[in-house]
């Protein structure tokens, strides 16, 4: 028994479906490594920046209470 045409369409059909699946989820997998790349980058610098504006709260503080100490 041989493969008839309406055969051969659906061993394509599952092919080209396995191939767009495939192609789908490695999208998927380089956009969300993207997504995670860019959440990371956008954190530190927040964290960079929140650690520099506690540094400048901390010796403006600092300053402060030796012109406190210093005047008493």
């Amino acid at each position: 028994m041989g493969m008839t045409l309406n055969d051969i369409g659906k061993a394509l059909w599952k092919a080209l479906s396995a191939m767009v699946t495939a192609a789908s989820g490695i999208a998927l997998c380089v956009g969300s490594l993207a997504v995670g790349i860019a959440t990371e980058i956008l954190l530190g610098v927040l964290s960079f920046v929140f650690g520099i504006l506690i540094t400048t709260a901390s010796l403006v503080g600092l300053i402060a209470l030796m012109v406190w100490l210093l005047t008493i």
